[in-house]
This record gives C-alpha cells, sequence and structure tokens, in this order.
C-alpha cells in the first residue's frame, strides 16, 4: 500500500519513506496504522481506539500516544501541520492521508500490445533498480524502531509513579516525584509529557523552599522549552511554560494567556486547571479560583490534591467551613499525606479551634516521621502558650536551617504574634523573590498587617517582572 509515497508493508510491517528510510513498527503501532486507514478521515476517540485496536484490554492514553508517536514518527509526521495524523482538540485523532493512486480501484485502459510491453520492462527495470536501492539503504543506513513494549511500558509506569508523587504536598514526595519524571525521560526523551511534568515539579519545589532552588529554577526553565520543543500544540507543553512564567518570571498576563491555551487545546486535564486556579486566586480573583479548581474535581473526584486544591481558594476567600469540610475529604481519601493535615490544621487554627487544629498538626507531624520527642516539645508549648507557642516554636526551629525561605518563616512569626518580625522577613523575602511572595495580598495569615503602608509596598512589587 501506497501513501503520499510512503510504502506499508503489511507482510514485515513495516513503512519505507521515499527516500528509503525503513521503520519497523512495533505491532500495536503498526495495527493501529491499518485500523487508521481502514477509517479514514473519521474522528477517532482514543476510547474507541483502546477498544477496538487494544482489545478493550485495560490500558492508559499514553499507550495510545505512544503508538501515535510512532506513527508519526515513521510517516514523518508534523503535529503542527499533519499530513497523516491530525489531531482533534479534546476528541481524538483522525487519519486524513488517502491512499495513493496505485492503491485505488484500477481504470481499464486498452492498450496496443508493444506499448503494454515497453511499459512492463521499464517499469520492471524500475521497481528491480528500487528495491535494490532500499536494500543497500537499510545496510548503510539501519531502521530506527521506537522503544520496545517493554521500555514502553517502564516509562508509562514510571510517568505514573512520578503522577503519584506530584499529588503530595511535601518537599520528600516532589523530589521522589522528580527522581521517577527523570527516569521516564532517561528511558525515552523523545516524548514531552515528563518534561512537562517534571518542569511543573521543579516549580512546586521551589515553592516549598528546596534547599536547591536556584537550581530548579533554570531546569524548570529547560525542561518546560524542551516540552515545547517536542510538542508545541500540546497543553501540558502550554501549562508548563504558564507555571515558569507565573512563578519565576512574575509575569501573570504571559501567564494566563498561556493557560487558557492550553485548555482551549484540551479542555479536560484537570492538572492544568488547578494550577490556572492557582494563579487567579494569588491575583485575588476568588471566584474565577474556585470555578477551575470546582471543575478539576469534578474531573478527578478521587483526588485528594485536587480537592485540597479546591479547599485553598476557600481558605482565601474567607468561607472557612466549607474549606474545613474539604480539607476532611480529602484526608480521608489519602490519610498519608501529612501536608494535608497541615493545611487541615491552619484551617482549624483561622477557625478558632485551637484543640482541633493541634490534634490535625500533631497527625501530620506523625506522618512525616518527626520523633516522638520533638512532637512532645510541641505538644508542651501548646499547653503554656497555645498555638501561638507553637507557631513561635516552629519558627525557632526552622531558623536554624540555612537559607530556609524567609515567607514560611514570616508566616509562622505573624501567626505567632511577632508581626515587626514578621515584616522583617518579608522584606527579605521579597528582595529574593522567593516564590511565596506572590500569595502577599490574599494569605490570610497577614491580615494583622494589612494597615502597614510598607506591607502595601511590598504587595505591589511581588508580581513585578524581572
Amino acid at each position: 500500500m501506497d501513501v503520499r509515497g510512503f510504502r506499508v508493508d503489511t507482510v514485515h510491517r513495516t513503512v519505507t519513506s521515499p527516500d528509503g528510510r525503513v521503520v519497523r513498527l512495533e505491532p500495536k503501532a503498526f495495527d493501529l496504522l491499518l485500523y487508521f486507514t481502514a477509517h479514514p478521515e473519521e474522528t477517532l476517540s482514543r476510547e474507541r481506539l483502546i477498544a477496538d485496536v487494544w482489545g478493550g484490554k485495560f490500558v492508559t492514553d499514553d499507550a495510545v500516544m505512544v503508538a501515535v508517536y510512532a506513527l508519526r514518527q515513521a510517516f514523518e509526521d508534523d503535529s503542527r501541520s499533519p499530513k497523516f495524523i491530525e489531531t482533534i482538540r479534546g476528541r481524538g485523532y483522525r487519519w486524513i492521508a488517502a491512499p495513493a493512486a496505485a492503491d485505488a480501484p484500477a481504470t481499464v485502459v486498452v492498450e496496443e500490445a508493444p506499448k503494454r510491453r515497453v511499459w512492463f520492462v521499464a517499469a520492471s527495470a524500475v521497481l528491480i533498480a528500487g528495491c535494490f536501492a532500499v536494500l543497500v539503504w537499510a545496510v548503510l543506513r539501519p531502521p530506527q524502531p521506537m522503544p520496545s513494549l517493554a521500555r514502553t511500558s517502564a516509562l508509562v509506569r514510571a510517568n505514573a509513579r512520578g503522577v503519584f508523587f506530584s499529588e503530595r504536598t511535601t518537599l520528600h514526595d516532589l523530589e521522589e516525584a522528580r527522581t521517577e519524571f527523570r527516569n521516564a525521560i532517561r528511558i525515552d526523551e523523545r516524548f514531552a509529557e515528563p518534561h512537562a511534568a517534571l518542569a511543573q515539579v521543579y516549580v512546586r519545589l521551589i515553592e516549598l523552599g528546596s534547599p536547591s532552588a536556584t537550581a530548579y529554577e533554570a531546569e524548570a526553565r529547560r525542561e518546560a522549552a524542551r516540552a515545547m520543543e517536542l510538542a508545541p500544540q500540546l497543553s501540558l507543553s502550554h501549562a508548563a511554560l504558564a507555571t515558569v512564567q507565573c512563578v519565576p518570571d512574575r509575569d501573570p498576563e504571559k501567564s494566563e494567556r498561556c493557560y487558557r491555551l492550553a485548555i482551549e487545546l484540551v479542555p479536560s486535564l484537570p492538572g492544568v486547571h488547578r494550577r490556572y486556579s492557582y494563579l487567579l486566586g494569588a491575583r485575588g480573583r476568588f471566584i474565577e479560583a474556585t470555578e477551575q479548581a470546582r471543575i478539576a474535581v469534578e474531573m478527578e473526584p478521587a483526588s485528594a490534591g485536587a480537592i485540597a486544591d479546591l479547599a485553598w481558594t476557600h481558605v482565601i476567600a474567607g468561607q472557612l467551613e466549607e474549606a474545613e469540610r474539604l480539607y476532611r475529604d480529602a484526608a480521608h481519601l489519602d490519610p498519608s499525606n501529612g501536608g494535608t493535615f497541615i493545611s487541615l490544621g491552619y484551617c482549624l487554627e483561622l477557625l478558632n479551634k485551637p484543640d482541633a487544629a493541634m490534634q490535625s498538626y500533631r497527625q501530620a507531624m506523625q506522618i512525616l516521621g518527626v520523633p516522638e520527642n520533638t512532637i512532645a516539645q510541641y505538644d508542651r508549648a501548646f499547653a503554656s502558650s497555645g498555638l501561638a507557642g507553637v507557631q513561635a516554636a516552629w519558627l525557632e526551629t526552622l531558623r536554624t536551617r540555612k537559607d530556609y525561605p524567609r515567607f514560611i518563616l514570616a508566616l509562622y512569626a505573624a501567626r505567632a504574634g511577632r508581626d515587626s518580625e514578621a515584616m522583617d522577613l518579608l522584606r527579605e523575602a521579597t528582595r529574593r523573590r522567593e516564590p511565596g511572595t506572590l500569595w502577599l495580598a490574599v494569605h490570610p495569615a497577614f491580615a494583622s498587617l494589612h494597615d502597614q503602608r510598607e506591607f502595601d509596598a511590598l504587595v505591589a512589587s511581588s508580581f513585578q517582572t524581572r
């Protein structure tokens, strides 16, 4: 079968390009090619492809993506201006390459016998020469097949583990996510998705105050750029770029345009809606932020991370009872996530429920492996000075860590009632362009500082670009 100059060999399951390059496809990729050519110009959803090509077996959408990528490589197809496989946003794929005329029903033409003989001899010579050329090319330049199914499965597993850990909100979990996404890229660095996810993880590590924040900023930019280079029409590529534009670049206008484009490309990715809600929340657009977070929860109702993100939009909007309910739902879904219990404790603290807040903080510390004797010290601080004493104790403990984010220290200082110290720390955090300062205007911990003129100046500078 000839398709726009490419020869498809259904016996050896290869594709030969017009210049003689031979690609041997993996079995499922070739099955997908046959399915595409049997359904030209039809929009085929991933669900239908999994049902018909994979026989309904339990595979992820990544399996379809890998097979489509293999076909695009074989046919030298560009997803930006496709000639073979067109991506239909939010719906699936469509095969748009019509078979060559040689594969269409033949038209009967009556010719004179001598002309037919001449044509046959010439065609045979061309065919023999062509086969010889293909054979020589294959010897001199062996085919470059896609990764084996075993390697592809390993890539998908590493990516899935990365997604799991990236749902968490602690430095340890996000470092695990970083390791898994890097493993996926090591297996095959040609897929944009792990690059985009890794860029997001780097930014979140920066937000949580990783000691490697400076190096991670450069890595986040590099991975987002690589994702855009590999797949400029991929929603996740644009979302990764938007996250970099929001946090390290401090450019909310560019970031919002990029998030909107990512959602326009594929409206059904909950992670994109969640990160967009962060930007909207930091800008004080609480209704829009809550709506984006709610869309993500509707798409992933069992995601503890998505529910916790929705709870945070309610916290900054002052809707604390609803936030408490959502945090409890998130903790019930994932009781091993210490970050959720910390957030729940803070929500209860704002609700003036000190005993319940301390209980939640204590549970978080146990999950995170804080020694029991240390937890006992915080219990004594709570018994003598309430939650303000606990915040002060945490402040003194964290202050000893070199280069610990000044913004987070300022949070503890403000909650301990040390406003002057909080302002000193915020000045330094703003000077260092720490990502937490993006939340200055809306974070409830700094409510007592709102009447200070200098605080207003710090808020005004928080989104200044470089």
